[in-house]
């Protein structure tokens, strides 16, 4: 085998890397959602958190139930965020914005969503 045909192999087991990396990165921060779900819908219920005005979920209340839950949600949030900013060619600003705009539309009745002024409105 030459020097260039190893190059190429080379070239082609790291594009597999990096696409079974991203693969396995994104069904991860799916499921860790996926099982966060219940508990988040509950807050939301109780009107406890919300929607915030930069794509997050924040506390409406003094109460802070959870605070574990929400702060690993939004963790995951800002991932997926700056992977969609760095495919997108754009900043991370950008993308909460469109996301809190987008969560605030989705919220059910009787949920709260930050406004850009930063007072919380319930829906």
């Amino acid at each position: 085998m030459n020097m260039r045909n190893i190059l190429k192999i080379y070239v082609l087991l790291m594009v597999c890397f990096f696409i079974s990396f991203q693969v396995a990165f994104a069904a991860g921060i799916k499921e860790r959602m996926k099982q966060r779900l219940p508990a988040i819908t509950g807050l939301k219920a109780k009107g406890i958190i919300g929607e915030d005005n930069r794509g997050y979920l924040g506390f409406v209340t003094a109460a802070r139930e959870l605070e574990d839950v929400i702060a690993a949600e939004n963790q995951d949030r800002k991932a997926i965020y700056t992977h969609f900013a760095k495919q997108q060619n754009t900043s991370l600003e950008v993308v909460e914005k469109i996301q809190a705009k987008r969560k605030a539309e989705k919220a059910d009745p009787g949920e709260f969503f930050q406004n850009p002024d930063g007072s919380w409105q319930k829906k």
